[in-house]
């Protein structure tokens, strides 16, 4: 299916939010690719060229409509549901239920479609449901027109199985694991096996824009695979499934996931004198470094990391409410201009760090000295959130709101803590 009345669209998209400095809403961590041709990306050097060819070609989104059941296909195995599939893949299927890629059409971005026009929601659909089954108009060679195919509810399943491993019916995945037999013809025929499924090119559709969509500052808004290409990741020949889908699972654990993400990076402190006192002058210091990630520390433009110091009293209760010393990783972007501006960006790249140092005499009251570092995964949807529902949204729209709002407050933690003790008195 063409996508001539698409190409280009991204450009022309109103910014639909200014939070602080401005922001870029972004729908469920992976915002829409655009395409301009099957061209090759040379990043780093890591490239795999085939692979690259194959999923341009793998990856026309629309997906095109699968067409007719084939002749032989067991009743079960010829709907495109999760349910369908997890007859004979329960691991698989309960992965994905837990994963975000299961979560990818949630209140969020549902309540965000009303209203739009059929190019902007396909803007959107086009990495959270890019099946053709899955869009309730599709594109024409000048037109958008009305999809008998559509199934309402296989499209709020958001990314699921068959969005990867369906196409005109046929199966596709990677090669049999060895030792491993596969009975999967009796189902739903033979399925074409490529390597191309473990290669980091697979999730560059939805997790890297191409050129021709706003670069500030020079860097793609979603750049996690060039990032990757750049790592020592990369020239170890560790791909974005090494560490995202150990052992073929499909939870696609990242910065949600606390222990996923201490893996990754290295903290140290340290502080002196070795008994401060109050009154007297204390110093100490807090840092972290990407050791582990095969990308930026955080990717994207969606969550925030906070290194932060505080004096405690007695009780281990905050004297101030604000820290007394804090910094943040995070890269925000300004869409008030024309092109995107980047308000900042202080993530770490493989092997940088970044160190929150504090130097104060010690107040009176202070029993400790806690230094943490805070990771919020979703901080900016929950301004994006609170904005849109501080302008009194239609109430089914507000009502998925509050309960996106809910879940982003559901998912910070505490990744690294250390309290260092002050003795009381001069």
């Amino acid at each position: 299916m063409g996508q001539k009345v698409r190409r280009g669209r991204l450009g022309r998209l109103r910014p639909w939010i200014t939070i602080g400095l401005g922001s870029l809403i972004v729908l469920g961590g992976a915002i829409v690719l655009l395409r301009t041709g099957v061209t090759i990306d040379r990043v780093g050097g890591h490239v795999n060229d085939s692979a690259d060819r194959w999923q341009h070609a793998f990856w026309r989104r629309p997906i095109p409509l699968q067409g007719p059941v084939p002749a032989g296909y067991l009743a079960q195995a010829a709907g495109l549901r999760v349910e369908n599939c997890a007859l004979c893949h329960p691991v698989q299927a309960a992965d994905w239920r837990q994963s975000l890629h299961g979560a990818a059409m949630g209140p969020g971005v549902a309540g965000q479609l009303p209203g739009m026009t059929a190019e902007d929601r396909g803007t959107c659909l086009e990495c959270h449901a890019p099946l053709g089954e899955q869009w309730a108009e599709l594109p024409d060679a000048a037109a958008w027109k009305a999809n008998a195919a559509f199934d309402g509810k296989l499209m709020h399943e958001g990314v699921v199985c068959a969005a990867c491993h369906v196409r005109a019916h046929v199966r596709n995945g990677p090669p049999l694991v060895e030792g491993k037999a596969s009975i999967s013809q009796i189902f739903h025929g033979q399925p074409v096996r490529t390597d191309y499924f473990e290669a980091s090119e697979f999730c560059k559709a939805c997790h890297q824009h191409e050129a021709g969509f706003q670069a500030p500052n020079g860097k793609p808004v979603e750049n996690t695979y060039r990032e990757w290409a750049d790592s020592p990741a990369a020239k170890e020949g560790k791909s974005c499934q090494s560490c995202h889908m150990p052992g073929r699972r499909h939870l696609w654990k990242g910065i949600h996931d606390p222990e996923m993400t201490r893996s990754g990076v290295t903290v140290e402190t340290s502080f002196q004198p070795k008994l401060p006192r109050q009154g007297r002058t204390v110093e100490a210091r807090l840092s972290i470094k990407n050791t582990g990630v095969g990308h930026a520390f955080p990717t994207y433009t969606t969550p925030a990391v906070y290194l932060r110091a505080a004096f405690l009293d007695g009780a281990g209760k905050n004297l101030s409410t604000k820290p007394a010393a804090e910094t943040v990783l995070q890269r925000r972007l300004d869409m008030s201009t024309d092109p995107w501006g980047e308000a900042s960006d202080s993530r770490l790249l493989p092997g940088e760090s970044a160190t929150l140092e504090i130097r104060q005499a010690v107040p009176a009251g202070a029993r400790s000295l806690r230094l943490w570092i805070a990771v919020e995964p979703d901080q900016f949807y929950a301004q994006f959130f609170e904005e849109r529902l501080a302008e009194s949204p239609a109430p089914d729209v507000a009502r998925r709101y509050r309960s996106a709002l809910a879940k982003t407050h559901s998912t910070p933690y505490v990744l690294f803590e250390t309290a260092i003790p002050l003795e009381a008195g001069p």
